[in-house]
C-alpha cells in the first residue's frame, strides 16, 4: 500500500511540474481556498462540541443555578419585613421541628391563631409588619424555629446587632440569638452565643456588641432561634422588627477638607464623594483655646452617590490660630463632626478700609479696616453735604483687623460717607473713604 501511495505521489508531481505557470497558480489558489475551509469548519465544530460539555441540563427540580434575584453578601443589615415575601432576599428559615415556621404579622391585627387585642407596632419607624412564630408555625410542642440573616461581611470591633422583640401573652418561650462563621442552613454551625433572651409581653429593644464576639474581619450569620423553654406549652407569639447589624452606615464620606487665607479673610473648602440624607454642614470655629462657635451653614445634597464640592468664607477676622470644623447634620437630627482644620491669619502688611457689610443696610452695618502699625485713628461718617453725623473711632489702636459697628437707627435714609485717618507709629498715614447706602 506504502509503494502504491508513493507512486501515485510521484505520478502527480511530474504532472503538477509539466503545468504552466498560470496553472500552477489556479491550482495554489483552489489549495488554499480549500484549506481555509477545513480550517474553519474543523474550529466551528469543535467549539460546539466544547459550548455542549460546558453546559449540563437539569432537571427542573435539581436546577444547577437558580435564576435571580441574585443576592451579594454585604457589611450590613437592615431590615423591617415589609416585603411581599418572607423570608427576605438573603434570609433564611431553619425548621429542625418540621413546623413552617417563622413567618410574618401585620399589625392592628390580633396574631394568628390567638383572640384578643390588636397588636401595635413597636416604633413610628416599623412599617406595617414584622417577623412572626407561634404555637402552629411550629411542628413539635417545644417548637424548634430558626430565622437567619444575609451574610454579614467584615465584621470590625464596635459594630452592633439591633432589633425590637415583643411577646404577646407570658407563655416561657426563650429566643436565642447566634452567630454562624461558616453557613446559614445548619443549627449546629451556630456556635457562638449573643444573648438568650425571655420576651416579655409588649416591646423590648435589645443592642448587642457582636464585634466583640468574633474576629475581626469574621463573615457572620446570625440565628434568631425560637422555642419553649419548659417544652410542655406550645408556646407564646414572639414578634420581632428592624433588625440592624453590622458597622453604621456613613452618613458622608468626606473626599477632603482644607482652609487657607488670603489677608485676614479664611476659605474653607471641602468635597464629599457619598451623601445619605445629608442636610447639611454647620460650620464650626474656635479661636485660640476657645469653645466652638457656628459661624454658618451650607445647605447638603441630600442622598448622593457623586462628588460634591462646597466652599465657606469667613472674612475680617483678626489676627490668630482658628481651628475650623463641620457639624455634619441628617434630617433627623443627628449629626457627626469631620476632622478639625487648622489656620494661621497673620498680621495685615498695609493699611486698608474695607467696603461695610451688608450694604444696603438699616439700620446698622460692619465697617472693617486693617492696620499695618500701631496707629491714631480717627473713623468718622458724613453725609451728602460733608456734614460728619458720627463719629466712630478717635483713638490709638494696635496693629491687625478692626471692626466697628455703625448704627444709622436716628438717621433719614440716603448716602452716607466712613472716612478714615490714620497715623501710624511708623510715621506712614492713611486715608481712605467708603460710600454706605443706607435704605429704610
Amino acid at each position: 500500500m506504502f509503494k502504491f501511495c508513493f507512486h501515485q505521489e510521484k505520478h502527480i508531481l511530474i504532472q503538477y511540474l509539466t503545468l504552466s505557470q498560470t496553472q500552477k497558480e489556479q491550482i495554489m489558489k483552489r489549495f488554499f481556498t480549500v484549506f481555509m475551509v477545513t480550517i474553519f469548519v474543523f474550529g466551528l465544530a469543535n467549539a460546539q462540541q466544547k459550548a455542549v460539555k460546558g453546559f449540563h441540563w437539569q432537571k427542573a427540580d435539581q436546577p444547577e443555578f437558580v435564576a435571580g434575584p441574585w443576592i451579594e453578601s454585604s457589611n450590613s443589615v437592615n431590615e423591617s419585613f415589609e416585603g411581599a415575601t418572607f423570608p427576605p432576599a438573603g434570609w433564611a428559615k431553619l425548621n429542625p421541628d418540621g413546623g413552617t415556621g417563622w413567618t410574618t404579622h401585620t399589625y392592628g391585627t390580633t396574631p394568628s391563631g390567638w383572640t384578643g387585642p390588636a397588636t401595635t407596632a413597636p416604633s413610628a419607624t416599623a412599617g406595617l409588619k414584622s417577623a412572626y412564630c407561634t404555637w402552629n408555625t411550629g411542628g413539635a410542642v417545644g417548637n424548634d424555629q430558626w430565622l437567619v440573616t444575609p451574610q454579614i461581611l467584615n465584621v470590625q470591633p464596635g459594630d452592633q446587632l439591633k432589633f425590637w422583640i415583643g411577646a404577646y401573652a407570658t407563655y416561657a418561650d426563650l429566643v436565642e440569638v447566634k452567630i454562624s462563621t461558616t453557613d446559614n442552613n445548619n443549627p449546629a454551625s451556630f456556635s457562638t452565643a449573643v444573648a438568650s433572651i425571655v420576651p416579655t409581653q409588649g416591646w423590648t429593644y435589645k443592642t448587642y456588641d457582636i464585634g466583640a464576639l468574633v474576629t475581626a474581619g469574621s463573615n457572620i450569620y446570625i440565628g434568631f432561634r425560637e422555642y419553649v423553654a419548659d417544652n410542655m406549652v406550645d408556646g407564646d407569639a414572639i414578634m420581632l422588627d428592624e433588625v440592624s447589624a453590622g458597622g453604621d452606615p456613613i452618613p458622608v464620606e468626606f473626599a477632603s477638607f482644607r482652609a487657607s487665607t488670603v489677608g485676614t479673610t479664611v476659605n474653607l473648602n471641602w468635597s464629599t464623594a457619598t451623601e445619605t440624607n445629608n442636610r447639611g454642614f454647620q460650620v464650626e470655629r474656635s479661636a485660640g483655646a476657645t469653645p466652638f462657635v457656628a459661624v454658618g451653614f451650607v445647605e447638603g445634597k441630600g442622598t448622593s452617590t457623586s462628588i460634591n464640592e462646597y466652599s465657606f468664607t469667613d472674612a475680617n477676622l483678626a489676627t490668630g490660630s482658628y481651628t475650623y470644623r463641620l457639624r455634619q447634620m441628617d434630617y433627623d437630627g443627628t449629626y457627626s463632626f469631620s476632622d478639625p482644620v487648622v489656620v494661621e491669619v497673620a498680621n495685615p502688611t498695609e493699611f486698608s478700609l474695607s467696603q461695610n457689610y451688608p450694604n444696603p443696610f438699616n439700620p446698622s452695618t460692619l465697617i472693617n479696616f486693617s492696620l499695618a502699625t500701631d496707629a491714631k485713628v480717627v473713623l468718622s461718617v458724613y453725609n451728602v453735604l460733608g456734614q460728619e453725623v458720627a463719629t466712630l473711632v478717635n483713638g490709638t489702636l494696635g496693629a491687625g483687623m478692626h471692626s466697628v459697628n455703625f448704627d444709622a437707627s436716628m438717621l433719614n435714609s440716603g448716602l452716607y460717607i466712613a472716612k478714615i485717618n490714620a497715623s501710624g507709629v511708623n510715621g506712614q498715614s492713611f486715608v481712605s473713604s467708603i460710600k454706605m447706602m443706607l435704605n429704610k
